[in-house]
């Protein structure tokens, strides 16, 4: 954040294969009591067929604006407003004999709120935002026109109880309509969350939630957390359990051209936990974690293929359960090694689960020379076979990428990013096509 009376402006661009180009601006100012900030975006791809078995090129255009405007109303009042605005195009298939498919979307979001330091142990803020999207598309199955506004009013409040007890408190209203379908719901959320350090070893959160939705009525979750430091041995016990609450959402209900409606979807309930280990070794160089985790979801919101369209429908029961082991290694003051592990199992009523691996692995190396001035990242992904509709099963595969900057100076900075870097044939959705070797360079410049 630029102190005040500076202005910090940024461009960025770069060119790849693909036809591909990005572009784009920033500028962050603080000028008295103003602090504003801006950044405009644009990136375009020819891309390529998302359906195996096609050849032509599927296009995809981002543009975007974001901008921010805070003003410090005085000592204990500051007033802020946003404004974000993105827009799409993209080329898409519904199967390997429909290539044609074309979409387009607008989306606006607009915030504007005043945060409030009631009390030195007290700061409190309120907001409103909006939220509009269109969408537009066209294939097989004819032409469809979405349109839809979401209103968010919310209070937010943090507060010290005391030095070892701190509390985050608020209360929301949300109201969504869908016009193209006449579909629309409301809610209304309360929530806290409780930070609490019960010995200088031990920290806790425990926090709730209550949402009263227009469709499914009032429900409660809940989630606690702990961490508990075992300084002799440099290690560190965490945990966690709570409830989930999910809703469906209007095109899970009321549907859109290629998903049929289905109004008596259940909501979604469950519940999950997670207790690991972390250790430090070699003067805190080392750091080593393994956590179990487990989540059981009744009625999980999942969609199925019913011909001519897909349908959301209630799985009855999903367990999912495994490990997760991470290592992370400063081996030299300018050499970082990183790798994770993630062991999954996985079923929907008693099946193994669609598209969910067995197991993931990812290794990465993050390499500085020159002073600092360049910077190596190649990465290894490793994902495992997953299960697809009809009992098929999408093949493992292995993935190498890299990417590097070097900073000519303090201004100016070259990048470039290259995937899939032995150009390996892959899906990670049976019968659509992923990237083959693609790289692209750029340039960033400071003032």
């Amino acid at each position: 954040k630029p102190k005040d009376g500076e202005t910090h402006t940024s461009f960025s661009g770069g060119l790849g294969t693909f036809n591909t180009h990005q572009l784009s601006a920033n500028l962050q100012t603080q000028q008295d009591a103003f602090d504003f900030s801006i950044s405009l975006n644009k990136y375009h791809s020819d891309g390529f067929s998302s359906t195996a078995g096609n050849n032509e090129e599927d296009a995809y255009t981002n543009s975007s604006y974001y901008s921010k405007l805070g003003y410090q109303l005085a000592e204990n009042v500051k007033l802020y407003t946003i404004l974000h605005y993105i827009e799409t195009e993209a080329d898409y298939d519904t199967s390997s004999s429909d290539s044609l498919g074309y979409s387009e979307s607008e989306q606006l979001f607009t915030s504007a709120g005043a945060t409030f330091q009631i009390a030195e142990v007290w700061e409190s803020q309120i907001s409103y935002a909006f939220t509009k999207i269109r969408s537009y598309s066209v294939d097989s199955l004819g032409e469809l026109e979405d349109d839809g506004d979401r209103h968010k009013v919310e209070w937010r409040n943090r507060i010290t109880i005391n030095e070892r007890w701190n509390m985050a408190a608020g209360a929301q209203y949300e109201l969504e309509d869908r016009r193209s379908d006449s579909g629309d719901y409301d809610e209304n959320s309360y929530y806290a969350d409780n930070t609490f350090e019960i010995t200088p070893e031990l920290f806790v959160t425990l926090g709730g939630r209550i949402d009263d939705n227009s469709d499914y009525g009032q429900n409660e979750t809940w989630r606690s957390t702990f961490s508990y430091n075992l300084e002799p041995i440099s290690s560190r016990l965490h945990g966690s359990y709570g409830t989930t609450f999910q809703a469906p959402n209007l095109k899970q209900q009321f549907g859109s051209k290629w998903y049929q409606a289905n109004p008596d979807l259940k909501a979604e309930q469950g519940y999950g936990w997670d207790f690991g280990i972390e250790s430090t070794f070699l003067d805190d160089k080392l750091v080593w974690d393994v956590t179990l985790f487990s989540n059981d979801i009744t009625d999980k919101l999942s969609a199925e293929w019913a011909g001519p369209k897909y349908i959301y429908r209630n799985i009855e029961s999903y367990e999912s359960y495994g490990l997760e082991t991470s290592v992370s290694l400063q081996a030299t003051s300018t050499l970082l090694l990183q790798a994770n592990y993630t062991y999954t199992r996985a079923e929907d009523d008693g099946t193994t689960a669609l598209r969910v691996p067995k197991n993931m692995f990812n290794l990465s190396v993050n390499w500085a020379t020159l002073e600092g001035r360049l910077n190596l990242k190649p990465s290894v992904q490793y994902i495992d076979k997953r299960n697809e509709y009809g009992g098929s099963a999408a093949p493992s595969y292995t993935i190498v990428n890299l990417a590097g900057q070097y900073a000519i100076n303090n201004q100016v900075t070259v990048w470039t990013r290259v995937n899939n870097l032995f150009n390996k044939d892959y899906h990670e959705i049976d019968g659509y096509n992923s990237a083959d070797f693609n790289i692209m360079a750029g340039l960033k410049i400071d003032f």
